[in-house]
């Protein structure tokens, strides 16, 4: 194809969703940032899903969108130094680099190099080779660790000039000495100096497993850091290269804008993560800040208004605040997510309406804001139309449930006899909408 117009074309029909593909492909060219994105690649993605990484590449670039490629190479090194017969020997994560050890990797390192250039060449992305000039190091601790470098300088001209010329920077994890001495660099350690430095639009990790994984495989979509990083930890089925992933992660993404983001995706589902609102992988951020209010001002009121129509596609009955026994609003940073709390049956919370726009649903708002409710009212009862596309997530977020006529009634935190007596209170309340769809 010979335009981005054509290009742009095929991304959305492989996707499924043109306004949805077009809403995030105006992001990212929009972003301030003269830099798209930094993609760490693992030496185990390189081994065994190298065409589909080149071939995901490949639909950013021509997209307009350069990323920064940051490639390691640990299973192949593993691999030589095993056929050597010599000893894998990790100090506190890091791998001790001897002599013997420095002059294994750099060939090694080099021939995974050439082999993703190589593979990028094929596709037709004009790439530029920067083996072990961009990370200035001194050694991390040269008699406990060897050959192990601590980067003291990100030096992004290279990489700047790479991406004035349209050409895909492509990084390994090696540095050098003032005196020439090459390095070993830790992976995550070289992503989060490089990111750190470059303040690019969005993170990117290429993994085989496509993402962060429950107790029971199934796949995370969403993590906001500030509210579960310290649940994450104490989990039992979150341990490894895993446990140590969401750690760097935090680590880079602390102390950065909250808008920066982290996606952890597979190399045949790239696409579908950075371009769709539910994505195909982990999305992982610092998160919003959520703003609890106990009063509706104006502007509060118009900004809630906008979300809820926007979100339901219907208009609020022009008395709706003035009915409304109002308790309290939270709300994101954003606008894009809201739960709005009433005085309902007996005193207890009321969720009056629940609205997450379908971007802020992938970005886990919706989650957020959730649990924050329950936090502030751990009891509480709702209700949603039959016919609701969500009702299967209510389900699980419910303690009972109870269906009556078009309404399915839900609650959560209080006993059998209170549950009964507010959901069939709240069965029989007055539609807020001027016509009818989810209320």
């Amino acid at each position: 194809m010979n335009t981005i117009q054509n290009l742009i074309r095929e991304v959305l029909l492989q996707l499924g969703n043109s306004t949805e593909a077009q809403y995030y492909l105006d992001h990212y060219q929009k972003a301030r940032q003269v830099k798209f994105a930094v993609v760490k690649v693992g030496g185990n993605v390189i081994n065994a899903q190298l065409q589909q990484l080149v071939q995901s590449l490949s639909l950013l670039t021509h997209l307009g969108l350069t990323p920064i490629v940051l490639h390691g190479a640990g299973p192949q090194i593993d691999a030589e130094i095993a056929k050597q017969q010599l000893p894998v020997n990790k100090l506190d994560g890091l791998r001790v680099t001897d002599d013997k050890t420095i002059e294994i990797i750099q060939p090694v390192i080099q021939k995974v190099h050439q082999q993703l250039l190589d593979a990028l060449a094929e596709v037709d992305i004009n790439t530029k080779s920067i083996f072990n000039s961009v990370f200035s190091c001194d050694y991390l601790d040269k008699e406990k660790y060897g050959f192990v470098g601590s980067i003291k300088q990100v030096n992004l001209e290279l990489i700047n000039q790479a991406i004035k010329n349209k050409q895909v920077p492509v990084i390994s994890c090696l540095g050098m000495t003032d005196n020439g001495q090459v390095v070993n660099i830790n992976a995550d350690t070289a992503i989060r100096q490089l990111v750190w430095e470059s303040k690019p639009a969005k993170v990117i990790f290429v993994t085989p497993t496509g993402g962060l994984l429950d107790q029971n495989d199934q796949l995370i979509s969403a993590v906001q850091l500030s509210l579960q990083y310290d649940d994450l930890m104490q989990q039992p089925w979150l341990h490894s290269g895993m446990k140590l992933k969401i750690q760097q992660i935090y680590q880079l993404l602390k102390p950065m804008p909250r808008k920066l983001s982290v996606s952890i995706t597979s190399a045949t589902q790239l696409a579908k993560e950075l371009f769709t609102h539910k994505g195909k992988g982990t999305f992982l951020s610092m998160g919003e800040h959520i703003n609890h209010h106990n009063t509706l001002g104006t502007a509060v009121k118009l900004q809630l208004s906008s979300l809820l129509e926007s979100t339901f596609g219907k208009k609020l009955k022009p008395d709706f605040y003035e009915t409304l026994d109002f308790k309290s609003l939270l709300i994101s940073e954003s606008g894009q997510a809201a739960a709005l709390i009433s005085t309902g049956h007996n005193g207890k919370a009321y969720l009056s309406k629940f609205a997450v726009t379908p971007v802020a649903q992938g970005q886990g708002l919706g989650k957020a804001i959730w649990q924050q409710m329950l936090n502030a009212y751990p009891q509480i009862y709702w209700r949603s139309r039959a016919d609701n596309q969500i009702n299967s997530w209510y389900y699980k977020q419910a303690d009972c449930s109870h269906k009556k006529g078009s309404w399915i009634v839900f609650s959560c935190g209080m006993n059998l006899q209170d549950s009964m007596s507010c959901m069939d209170k709240g069965a029989h309340y007055e539609d807020s909408w001027l016509e009818r769809k989810y209320a």
